[in-house]
Parts: structure tokens; C-alpha cells; sequence
């Protein structure tokens, strides 16, 4: 329950900054700065929700020695769903990547906007893709 009221708080500003604008704003006329906010606003709120998802959700069993490695027998089935999961989404959002310094390059998409939607990406695709070596590889 404190998770889920964490998150509506961290949302509710949000939301009302883009109810704000988007009333104001002509239609299909959003400034750079706009959606540079949006992007900064919902990393910053993915990334204290998962911090606090950690200290809720901390794992109190004995630790494992240190070179003992999972063997697909013990790991259980939520850990290979989120495997499969994260790297689907890891794949696809490459593919999104490439199409769009593809497109960046021919002169399809602005830098301007091109940029901030790439390092958005490359954000998410680092943090899934380090979730999934970590799931491999676990520390003791």
C-alpha cells in the first residue's frame, strides 16, 4: 500500500503539469522543453519508486557462499518470466534506437527531438539489460 501511495504522489504533480500545458499549448505544437521535462520527471519517479521498492521488499534469507551460482532447477519460474520479459523489451527497444539514428541521419526526425528520445531509451535499455546480466550473475 505505502508503494502504491508513493507512486500516486510522485505522479500527481506530473500529471497536473501535463494537464496544464496541454490545455494551453496549440495541438501537435509541444515545445522541446516540454517533453524534456516529461522524460526527466518519469526517470526520476522510476528511479526513487525502485529504490524504495528495495528497501520494502528486502530480501531477508541467509546468503548464498559466494560462488554459487543458481542452476535452472532452483530458479523459480517469476525469475525466468522477468528474464524473458526484460530482454524482450531490451531487443525491441534497440530496435527503436537504431530506427531512430536512422532516421535522425536521412533527416526524418529533428536532433532536437531525436536526442532526448535516445538517451531516454539507452537509459532503459542499460537498466533492463544490467537487470538481466544481475538475474545471470548473482553477488553474494
Amino acid at each position: 500500500m505505502v508503494f502504491v501511495g508513493t507512486a500516486f504522489a510522485l505522479m500527481l504533480p506530473y500529471l497536473a503539469f501535463v494537464m496544464y500545458f496541454s490545455l494551453r499549448l496549440p495541438q501537435n505544437h509541444w515545445p522541446s522543453w516540454f517533453t524534456n521535462t516529461i522524460l526527466i520527471w518519469f526517470i526520476a519517479n522510476f528511479l526513487a519508486l525502485t529504490l524504495l521498492a528495495r528497501r520494502i521488499f528486502k530480501k531477508t534469507e541467509p546468503a548464498e557462499p559466494h560462488n554459487a551460482l543458481p542452476t535452472p532447477a532452483k530458479t523459480k519460474p517469476a525469475v525466468w518470466i522477468m528474464r524473458i520479459v526484460a530482454s524482450y523489451l531490451v531487443l525491441v527497444w534497440s530496435v527503436l534506437l537504431l530506427i531512430g539514428v536512422k532516421g535522425t541521419i536521412q533527416g526524418k526526425y529533428l536532433p532536437s527531438r531525436a536526442i532526448p528520445a535516445g538517451a531516454f531509451l539507452l537509459f532503459f535499455i542499460g537498466l533492463f539489460g544490467w537487470s538481466v546480466y544481475r538475474s545471470f550473475h548473482r553477488k553474494a
